[in-house]
């Protein structure tokens, strides 16, 4: 009878186990082709495309990103087609928002997109990159930026690691900059009819845009700043 017992339990034991497999194989396999089969029902199927927030990057380019990626739509993230859109058009996309609303007709996918802004033109030779006041580095699209403050650098990371307090000390403050020239042991600023020189880019004070506005009407053409508890000025 207790041997008897024994093979009760054992075989229940067994009978569980291979409940147990047979359900997670079930669930594998159900996630595996449920969403494949849902998305060939027009209801689960993108209907419309709706773009906001460019201003350069075309319509058209971003819809076709979309359906680059339509092949999983049910689990498409905003930070892929962010990564796609950056592959494609050098970098200049700064988010990507992703909006999906179930209709009876299909799916309408609300693509909000942030470009990111250009503030400055970076000079590289016979080239050129745009830069946002974040310091990111990005890619013009046609001519775009041309008449923004040219960049030169001797070193492009010291640069983008320093541009944010260059762009909220100089960039920011309104000046009529023409070129800005960034040095190993200084920053010169040409404007019209004079020359202002800067500490270098990873010492520049919180006081100088102060500086820069007391000293834009001086009657001299060359303006150091580099020092702290006085101007020089020569004509």
């Amino acid at each position: 009878m207790k041997k008897k017992r024994l093979r009760e339990k054992r075989a229940r034991k067994l009978f569980s186990a291979l409940l147990f497999s047979s359900w997670i194989s079930f669930m594998a396999l159900a996630g595996f082709f449920i969403p494949s089969f849902l998305v060939q029902f027009p209801l689960f199927q993108v209907k419309r495309v709706e773009v906001n927030g460019n201003y350069r990057i075309p319509f058209e380019d971003i819809k076709g990103a979309v359906e680059e990626l339509s092949m999983n739509l049910m689990k498409l993230k905003g930070s892929e087609l962010e990564n796609l859109l950056n592959a494609k058009f050098g970098n200049r996309i700064k988010e990507v928002r992703l909006e999906k609303r179930f209709t009876s007709q299909g799916i309408v996918l609300k693509v909000s997109v942030e470009e990111r802004r250009p503030v400055a033109r970076l000079s590289l030779g016979g080239s050129y990159r745009l830069m946002d006041k974040e310091g990111v580095i990005f890619k013009p699209i046609k001519d775009e930026g041309k008449d923004l403050v040219e960049i030169r650098t001797y070193d492009v990371d010291v640069l983008e690691e320093g541009f944010s307090k260059l762009y909220e000390q100089v960039l920011g403050i309104g000046l009529p900059l023409k070129r800005v020239l960034v040095k190993r042991d200084r920053i010169i600023l040409e404007l019209r009819g004079k020359s202002v020189i800067l500490p270098p880019i990873e010492s520049l004070p919180d006081n100088l845009s102060e500086r820069l506005r007391m000293i834009y009407n001086v009657p001299q053409e060359k303006v150091d700043l580099r020092y702290d508890r006085f101007i020089l000025v020569r004509n």
